[in-house]
């Protein structure tokens, strides 16, 4: 399967279904930008902090490991950088932007909503749970956090050629 057929795909889970009523085996690839060059890695959120944003960090402290769903939305700061590729189980993947357990709900404070530290810690802890990740959009990308330890393989300069040109 190609990656426009993997991503046509993904997209079509996320508008059409609850990631809960996905068959046993379904995966989605997720992709993740660093200056690291080897075959493989192991990225553990524990160990990521220096690579949140200041902003990402101020949002919640609970470790994570960010991924793009579509590395042709990547930041700009990202163009030198070597691209890794992974596949997780499609079902450990919360769709926080449907939000179809209403834990934004859950955890909202009744005046002040989502505060940032405590309501959004709270949130994603109770979502890592049940879940290996969390998926959400941001104006210009979307975005798969994972909270676990993870194994990442190394995408050819051939391939990160293909899926950083195709349609946003």
């Amino acid at each position: 399967m190609n990656s426009v057929t993997e991503w046509n795909s993904f997209q079509k889970l996320l508008s059409e279904v609850s990631y809960r009523t996905l068959t046993e085996g379904a995966t989605t690839p997720i992709y993740h930008y660093t200056n690291v060059d080897a075959d493989s890695l192991e990225l553990d959120p524990t160990y990521k902090k220096q690579s949140y944003s200041s902003r990402d960090f101020e949002t919640a402290s609970t470790p994570r490991t960010f991924f793009y769903t579509n590395p042709s939305q990547k930041e700009r700061f990202f163009t030198s950088s070597k691209l890794y590729k992974t596949e997780v189980p499609s079902g450990q993947i919360y769709n926080l932007t449907s939000d179809p357990d209403g834990y934004v709900a859950k955890h909202r404070h009744p005046v002040y909503g989502l505060r940032k530290g405590e309501d959004w810690d709270a949130m994603l802890e109770d979502i890592r749970d049940s879940f290996g990740g969390i998926f959400y959009s941001l104006p210009n990308f979307d975005v798969v956090a994972w909270f676990h330890p993870i194994l990442v393989n190394r995408v050819s300069d051939e391939e990160k050629e293909q899926v950083e040109k195709r349609d946003n």
